[in-house]
């Protein structure tokens, strides 16, 4: 996760109540980290209007389609970030909870000694 990336998600989490040691923990970094990006996050900007973000650059192809552009583009709004940062920690995030649920569940197998 690029530094820019985390300070979005550190300023997220902090809004949403946690601490500096639980976002540490969850972000797998240490809390001097945490404290380091809550003290240098950019200012807040606000903008009256949301420009339409660039075309996607080569890697990851969505087909196009205007609701999923006015998420993307809100997303960014309210992250104050770049559509590409966004989408990152939109899939980190989805694939972190998915992650989490295969342990649990390959986790409650062992314990039951159920092998596939």
């Amino acid at each position: 996760m690029s530094r820019a990336t985390r300070r979005i998600v550190v300023a997220h989490l902090t809004e949403h109540g946690m601490n500096p040691a639980e976002i540490a923990s969850e972000l797998e970094v240490s809390a001097d980290t945490v404290r380091r990006d809550l003290r240098e996050a950019p200012p807040a900007v606000v903008t009256e209007t949301v420009t339409a973000a660039p075309p996607p650059a080569p890697g990851l192809l969505l087909p196009e389609s205007t609701q999923l552009r006015q998420d993307l583009n809100l997303l960014a709004a309210s992250y104050r970030a770049q559509s590409e940062d966004v989408a990152r920690f939109a899939i980190h995030v989805a694939a972190e909870a998915i992650r989490r649920r295969m342990q649990a569940r390959f986790a409650a197998d062992d314990r039951q000694g159920v092998r596939s």
